[in-house]
């Protein structure tokens, strides 16, 4: 029994450090920023600085389209940078709707590091509103991949923009913890980003996007959000598709090129 005792000791220290180091690891769980150098050029586009804070600025992409239509507001994943994410905007390209891509706190130019959910929302809400000045909300576009489809919910959910697309969108980040790790308790997830809640309160059309093979975020959550409003949300199936394919997927190319017409 002494020994018993010992083991169960064991696990549970050994569980309480799992959950306390998760806890305080998980933005560089969730979030892989690549830095870039100040002088970095871009193949395209314009560079535009948003601030969002006391010396804290947004390093974004404007890429415009002559005779443009309105404007596609990207939001990337959690990998990388404008620089890595520039070639996944431009599948959409070619369609007479500029493109303004949206570098994250501490990615590649932008000033800071993410710290919570609040600010996340707190700084795309500022980009949103930047583009206000340029385009009617009606002439907005919101595409959110991945990570980005959290903000991007949020976003169409706190506004009102023409449409709100999301390629390979989760539930939540609990719902996505509680598919991998379900025996880490809920209260621990800093970022809940929920985009079943947001979904709820968006007025203008969704189209989801999704890949059967997605070995990140199950294709099953894409059903699930469908039936958030199955008169409003829309699920394109991406047969066979992964997660980092998803949004370079001809299927996914030819129904954004219908959808913006």
């Amino acid at each position: 029994m002494k020994i018993v005792k010992i083991i169960g000791i064991f696990l549970l220290v050994g569980y309480l450090l799992l959950c306390v180091g998760l806890y305080f690891g998980q933005n560089q769980v969730l979030f892989k920023p690549k830095k870039l150098s100040e002088n970095h050029q871009f193949p395209t586009g314009q560079e535009v600085e948003i601030p969002v804070a006391e010396g804290i600025s947004l390093n974004c992409l404007s890429v415009k389209e002559a005779n443009s239509k309105g404007v596609i507001l990207y939001l990337h994943g959690n990998k990388g940078s404008i620089r890595r994410c520039l070639r996944q905007a431009q599948t959409m390209s070619g369609n007479q709707y500029d493109l303004f891509l949206v570098d994250y706190r501490g990615y590649g130019k932008s000033d800071g590091q993410i710290v919570s959910e609040a600010q996340l929302f707190k700084d795309v809400q500022t980009v949103y509103g930047y583009l206000k000045k340029q385009y009617r909300e009606d002439q907005i576009q919101i595409v959110g991949y991945s990570l980005g489809s959290g903000m991007a919910s949020w976003l169409a959910a706190h506004n009102s923009p023409k449409r709100l697309l999301l390629v390979a969108p989760y539930v939540s980040f609990i719902d996505l913890k509680n598919h991998y790790i379900p025996f880490v308790p809920n209260f621990l997830v800093k970022f809940p980003l929920n985009n079943k809640a947001h979904l709820a309160a968006v007025n203008c059309p969704v189209t989801l996007f999704h890949g059967t093979n997605d070995e990140v975020i199950p294709f099953v959550s894409s059903k699930k959000l469908v039936q958030v409003d199955p008169t409003n949300i829309q699920l394109v199936t991406l047969e066979g598709e992964s997660h980092r394919g998803a949004i370079f997927n001809n299927v996914f190319r030819s129904t954004v090129r219908r959808i913006l017409k």
